[in-house]
Formats: structure tokens, sequence, C-alpha cells
């Protein structure tokens, strides 16, 4: 079996997952991981797509039938054929903060100084229940190098949120 990502994105209507699930199934690909969410009214979705190195090139070659058929954006990109994995711990990061530019790139940027990969990533924008406020919520799958502490970790967290008020927590799974 080989391994392509499959990325569409439409304008959120009902049937759409059925019609884009249909699509790889006739084609002979199976879905193996996906995740998918309306974003105000763009419905995303990406997903991990099984099969044949023949299955796999129909889907390519048929693209622009699910495009046009579904009036979607779509992408096959190849995935790597071995899952590369250092020995890592998993965490669970989560954060809340009043909304102000740069939340996720500040995160995103200590972790990548610790050399820490994002697995998952979901953040929501919501208001605040009295005073309507925008607050930004953010919950991450972490993957900590075995060989970086997690006090260090922490200590770098804290260097970026704290300043930002983010209220954050890192639990292991």
């Amino acid at each position: 079996m080989q391994h392509s990502v499959l990325a569409v994105i439409g304008a959120d209507r009902v049937g759409l997952v059925d019609e884009v699930s249909e699509f790889v199934l006739a084609r002979g690909g199976s879905i193996e991981d996906s995740r998918m969410v309306n974003l105000r009214g763009q419905f995303a979705i990406i997903m991990l797509v099984a099969g044949t190195g023949e299955a796999l090139d129909r889907l390519d070659a048929d693209l622009e039938a699910l495009r046009f058929g579904s009036d979607v954006q779509a992408q096959l990109t190849p995935a790597a054929s071995e899952r590369t994995t250092r020995p890592a711990l998993p965490f669970r990061l989560t954060g809340r903060a009043l909304d102000q530019a740069g939340l996720v790139h500040s995160v995103a940027h200590a972790l990548r100084g610790l050399d820490v990969s994002i697995e998952s990533m979901d953040t929501t924008l919501e208001a605040a229940p009295i005073t309507g406020s925008p607050v930004f919520s953010m919950e991450l799958i972490v993957s900590v190098p075995v060989e970086t502490p997690v006090a260090r970790l922490r200590e770098a967290l804290a260097a970026v949120c704290d300043p930002l008020n983010i209220d954050w927590h890192l639990a292991a799974l």
C-alpha cells in the first residue's frame, strides 16, 4: 500500500463529505486518517488515503472531475513511504488568552526552538461570556524529544505565554 494526502476545500454544504469519500472509494482508495472542519462557511478536508499505486494514480488523474463536479479546490500529495519517527513523548498543550496577533506564531516559535514537533493544533475564537471580548483558545498535541527536559519546555512556554497573558497548561498524554 502507498499513501497520499488529499486536501479539499469548498463551500460548506450538505453532502460534501459524502462526495469526497465516494470519489476516493470509487477509485480504489481507503481513508486512513482525516481531519475536517467548517471554517466560516468554507469546509476543509484533509485525509491520508491509502491504496495501490494504480488507485492513487486514478485519484490524481481524476482530480479535475472532483474539482468541477463538487465545486472544490483539491490537491493530492504523495506521503512519505515510511514514517520518520524519533524517540519522543506526547503532550497536550492548551492555552486561552484575549485575542491578539501573533499568539500561534509565538507558541510555535518557542516549540521549534526546543525541536518539539506539533502533531495537531486546533484553535478557536469565541466571545467572552460577560464582556463579549474575543478570546482565543488553542489545543495542541506535541511530540517532545526524549532528550528535551520537560522542565526546560515549561520554562520556554512560560517565557512566551506569561507576557502575552496566555493561560496555558501542559500535560503528558
